[in-house]
């Protein structure tokens, strides 16, 4: 009952059921590790496995979120700090060689406040590295983002503080779209059920409980209805290419 109660907001790699949302997540940090410099913050780390990926590939990594991760030892060149964005005044101006904000924004009330100080603690030619899910793709209202955005929306968004940017999208490969297609079909099941469109009427507040149920039944469900398929997805199914309104996710690289 209390993995049906977890948020699937915070996903790790131990889950099987969730491995696709996992290797999605992943793969934005794989292709991070050609854009970091040497000092590396991470805004929202959540359990930590960005950190194992990003650590090695860098001289200093430090780690914010409203939580301290378990495996927070992993690496000696690495740091953890609590943190509530977009609040981030503990950190001094031109910090940082690369900022890394991967499924976060969308949780963040102040979303160009947020920007706005990754801007600040960014040195002069650092990077921001951000990625959020593309809203023409989500199958449903996620009550635990505050919104979700666009492909207009996003560069509008990142234009807003930053004049050298590049917005690319994150697709799937074949196994991905069949993953996304059965998830659509079994979404879709569900809400027939859902006759009086509350998921679009009440607030946010009162749907977290349902959608994590719901979700991580959908996810199971998924799962034991292709026993071992949506397990063998991996990093490497996802790739980037030329922004468009059929990307999974943005991936942005945006330069102080």
């Amino acid at each position: 009952m209390l993995s049906l109660l977890s948020t699937a907001e915070r996903t790790t790699n131990t889950a099987p059921i969730s491995n696709y949302v996992y290797q999605r997540h992943a793969f934005a940090y794989v292709k991070a590790i050609d854009h970091i410099g040497d000092n590396v913050i991470e805004l929202g780390c959540g359990s930590g496995y960005g950190m194992q990926m990003l650590a090695p590939s860098c001289s200093w990594y430090v780690g914010l979120d409203k939580y301290i991760p378990q495996n927070r030892k992993a690496f000696i060149n690495t740091a953890f700090f609590k943190a509530r964005f977009p609040d981030l005044h503990n950190i001094g101006d031109n910090s940082f060689d690369t900022v890394i904000c991967f499924q976060v924004i969308e949780h963040i009330k102040k979303d160009r406040q947020l920007l706005e100080e990754a801007h600040r603690i960014l040195k002069p030619g650092g990077k921001l590295l951000l990625t959020t899910p593309n809203r023409l793709m989500s199958l449903t209202r996620n009550p635990f983002h505050i919104r979700e955005y666009t492909p207009d929306s996003i560069h509008q968004l990142v234009g807003s503080r930053f004049t050298k940017f590049d917005i690319l999208g994150i697709y799937g490969k074949k196994i991905v779209r069949e993953y996304y297609k059965d998830n659509r079909k079994s979404v879709e099941n569900i809400l027939r059920w859902d006759i009086f469109h509350l998921q679009h009427r009440l607030p946010a507040s009162l749907l977290k409980i349902p959608y994590s149920i719901l979700n991580n039944i959908n996810r199971a469900l998924l799962s034991n209805g292709n026993p071992g398929r949506w397990a063998a997805i991996t990093h490497e199914d996802f790739y980037t290419s030329v922004l468009d309104s059929q990307c999974l996710d943005f991936f942005v690289v945006a330069e102080k």
